[in-house]
């Protein structure tokens, strides 16, 4: 007889995963750039017998690789975990920072995963509503951290949030950590496409900080499953006892480092992305949606009419026209659409589908 908690729980829902030629795919909030090129030169070594040896187990705990992200994000030292994508480091902070049965605290709605995890690591629980404006609530996160029945532990959130797309003030975030009594996690899997990130001060200017982060989205590598964390040393150490032993593949080392070594191709990408994102904003606007102002790879749009009923047609409409974007049941986004930046091309696909999907003015 499985667990109670196993038959229980509710598995992670991706978005459809339609991946047709066919297909314009913009709910997944995939990178529609393909890799830097030394991410292909690395993956044609890797099929070389003569510089790769396939027979061989990979690196176990991939050195090269946190040595690379370690040096091109200037981080120090010992501070980077590696794994098979930034879902597995989640996984491993939920099972290294807690025992079953303790509490978590984290603002609703962001990433659905975290719920998810928390049923398999048997972990309870307490979710702060966003403000009105979809900000988060962080002296609520506090008071419910600080409940006398079950104090919490931990405190995480997506940074920029998840499915809002909107960064905080540093010095709310700052704040925040400070005056958290466990561990902070932020997950920054959207960051590079915004203005800020805390990569940089998790383990140093804040001990109690975990910055964890993925090459799935800013780095075009979500077919390869690779993420990492960012935190204190003595952190890391302890974490990695806990790690899948070669979590990661030859090959997923090798394209991950080739990738974050290339930062020129890394930050004209995202230059890219926020181009498209401000052109598909507009037209948005233009068509009577309203954006949430978006530090990400999407943006999440109040449909023209403000109701569920709307956003429930166009997501199907534009599916019939082969066009992926995600509609959430959720209670505060409803009447929201979010739709993954493609490329400008692609955004104009997207708006010309809307003019044949909405009512004429």
């Amino acid at each position: 007889m499985l667990p109670n908690r196993v038959r229980q729980m509710h598995g992670y829902v991706p978005g459809l995963q339609k991946n047709d030629s066919s297909i314009l795919k913009l709910n997944s909030n995939e990178n529609p750039y393909p890799p830097s090129p030394a991410v292909f030169q690395a993956l044609k070594d890797l099929a070389d017998p003569g510089k790769t040896a396939l027979e061989k187990y990979p690196s176990p705990r991939s050195h090269e690789l946190r040595q690379a992200i370690e040096t091109t994000l200037g981080l120090d030292t010992g501070t980077v975990l590696v794994g098979n994508g930034s879902d597995e480091i989640l996984a491993m902070l939920f099972r290294g920072l807690m025992d079953p049965g303790d509490t978590f605290v984290m603002p609703d709605p962001t990433y659905s995963l975290y719920p998810v995890l928390a049923e398999i690591a048997g972990l309870k629980y307490s979710t702060v509503p966003l403000k009105q404006d979809f900000r988060i609530d962080f002296a609520g996160l506090l008071k419910a951290a600080q409940d006398s029945n079950s104090p919490a532990r931990v405190a995480i959130m997506a940074m920029p949030n998840a499915p809002t797309g909107l960064d905080e003030s540093t010095d709310d975030l700052e704040r925040f950590i400070l005056d958290f009594p466990g561990w902070v996690i932020l997950d920054e899997a959207y960051a590079p496409f915004g203005e800020k990130s805390f990569m940089q001060l998790a383990g140093s200017r804040f001990a109690n900080l975990i910055c964890t982060s993925t090459f799935s989205k800013a780095w075009s590598l979500a077919g390869m499953r690779v993420g990492w964390m960012a935190a204190h040393p003595a952190l890391i150490d302890e974490i990695d006892k806990i790690r899948d032993s070669y979590n990661l593949s030859r090959a997923a080392q090798m394209a991950a480092r080739a990738a974050i070594l290339d930062v020129s191709w890394q930050k004209e990408n995202a230059e890219k992305i926020k181009a498209s994102r401000a052109r598909l904003v507009s037209g948005l606007q233009q068509r009577g949606f309203q954006c949430i102002p978006s530090s990400t790879n999407f943006v999440l749009a109040r449909v023209p009419e403000g109701n569920p009923e709307q956003a429930r047609k166009i997501h199907q409409e534009l599916e019939k026209r082969n066009i992926l974007i995600r509609y959430f049941s959720l209670p505060r986004v409803q009447e929201y659409l979010r739709i993954s930046i493609g490329t400008e091309k692609q955004m104009d696909q997207v708006l010309t589908a809307l003019d044949e999907i909405l009512p004429v003015p």
